[in-house]
């Protein structure tokens, strides 16, 4: 089924277009679960640790191309509604040219502040060692990490999900072959984990550039542009809610471990790792809705549609609910097999991992619900309004109740703290979906 920006939504129709993104989106979270199984598996559990201290700090700069894609994406959908074609395509070719010159100034720093940064997030000496080569090995790949992100979303507006799909598939086949060559035949270690992920990062990356560099079937291609100080600003502050979502996710991951690590010693550290990965797994559905919602709702506002943005608001809402009832039921039911399958060579984290995500697993009832509203109003350009709802969900409420719970009611209450803070965020994002509904509503409210 063709469908194009530009169609009416049904819920069969919503599905359909999101599904590539979701799968492309479930398979990226693959790349970090095939290492983490190689590495506990055959480097160790110390090893496994050290990825999940490490790899957060470095995927909190690489969803940086978050914002660039997200943003970029609602005001190219938005010219594109307009009917401004050739006005979009100078847009996409200046943001992607954006996103690539500040992955290389941010893949400097990170190279040259690691230690000192896996030090300050509490990374012990043991982990340390492994830590290090597999980071800063990353940060070599993090400029193509950072465009590849921002294709994600840029991919869904030229109408091509499918293309981000495809990608995705070669980079996970890419990632299974070399983590096992590097790690397991050649014995490279935390460096051929780190590697085998850049690789793959490579094909999302390179590959859509030659694409859209060249005539293509997709409503983008590159083309003469100018640097616009004014776009690149609105781009950044209208995708700054995606990018505070993402980063801060990476940020909290941070926190936890530094409290897990306090509390539970390096066993809390790795059963936090398999919440993670099984939590990347589930809510794939919930990011690949939150960036369907960009362009969509971007072109629709672009439109002055307003009847199909209330439809796509209720639609959404009611999809990502349903998602998030079902998740919480599937991860009480597969806890102990999941946590088997990852650390089931430590019966001791083995158990702890699974009655970790049996607790943490309500949070997944309303995650759903909070990113497609924080997604819906960067597809409104109301940057404002959806970093509110991004910002009160992890940065403020997650952070406090990871600091201060546990020393209240102990390091158990830390598996329940993002669903206390996804019931908060959901107040703040109905009320201010209420009050701005003449965003999305016209003059009809």
């Amino acid at each position: 089924m063709k469908i194009k920006l530009s169609d009416h939504f049904t819920y069969k129709k919503m599905l359909l277009f999101a599904t590539p993104t979701i799968g492309t989106v479930l398979i990226a979270i693959t790349y970090d679960i095939i290492d983490g199984f190689f590495v506990s598996n055959y480097i160790g559990k110390t090893a496994f640790a050290a990825v999940n201290i490490i790899y957060p700090f470095q995927l909190m700069l690489s969803v940086i191309g978050y914002m660039f894609g997200t943003g970029g994406s609602a005001l190219v959908a938005s010219e594109m509604g307009r009917d401004q074609q050739d006005r979009a395509n100078q847009v996409f070719t200046m943001l992607i040219k954006a996103a690539l010159l500040f992955g290389i100034f941010l893949a400097i720093i990170g190279i040259i502040f690691l230690p000192e940064i896996a030090g300050l997030i509490g990374a012990t000496q043991p982990i340390m060692e492994y830590g290090l080569p597999y980071g800063r090995t990353l940060f070599i790949f993090l400029p193509v990490m950072i465009v590849g992100y921002a294709f994600q979303s840029m991919l869904i507006t030229a109408e091509k999900p499918q293309f981000g799909l495809y990608l995705s598939i070669a980079n996970m086949f890419s990632n299974i072959i070399f983590d096992y060559l590097f790690i397991v035949v050649f014995g490279w270690g935390m460096v051929g984990a780190a590697v085998a992920t850049g690789i793959g990062a490579c094909l999302n990356g390179i590959v859509p550039l030659i694409y859209f560099s060249r005539e293509n079937s997709s409503r983008l291609r590159f083309t003469k542009c100018h640097f616009e100080p004014k776009v690149l600003w609105e781009t950044c502050s209208n995708g700054m809610s995606e990018m505070v979502e993402d980063m801060a996710v990476s940020v909290i991951f941070v926190f936890y471990n530094m409290q897990l690590l306090r509390f539970m010693g390096e066993d809390g550290v790795a059963a936090f790792g398999v919440v993670v990965f099984v939590e990347g797994i589930f809510t794939s559905v919930f990011y690949g809705m939150a960036l369907e919602a960009n362009s969509i709702v971007g072109y629709h506002y672009g439109a002055k549609n307003y009847t199909e943005l209330k439809n796509l608001l209720k639609k959404g809402v009611v999809i990502n609910l349903t998602f998030g009832v079902l998740m919480f039921l599937l991860a009480q039911v597969a806890a102990g097999w999941v946590a088997s399958v990852y650390v089931g060579y430590d019966q001791k984290v083995c158990v702890l991992a699974e009655h970790a995500l049996k607790a943490f697993s309500l949070a997944f009832v309303l995650q759903g619900f909070n990113s497609y509203a924080s997604a819906y109003f960067t597809g409104l350009n109301n940057g404002k309004i959806s970093a509110i709802i991004a910002f009160s969900r992890t940065v403020v409420i997650e952070t406090l109740a990871v600091f201060t719970l546990p020393w209240l009611f102990g390091a158990e209450i830390l598996w329940r703290c993002q669903s206390i803070a996804e019931v908060a965020a959901a107040s703040v994002a109905i009320t201010l979906l209420y009050m701005y509904r003449g965003d999305y509503c016209g003059n009809k409210v």
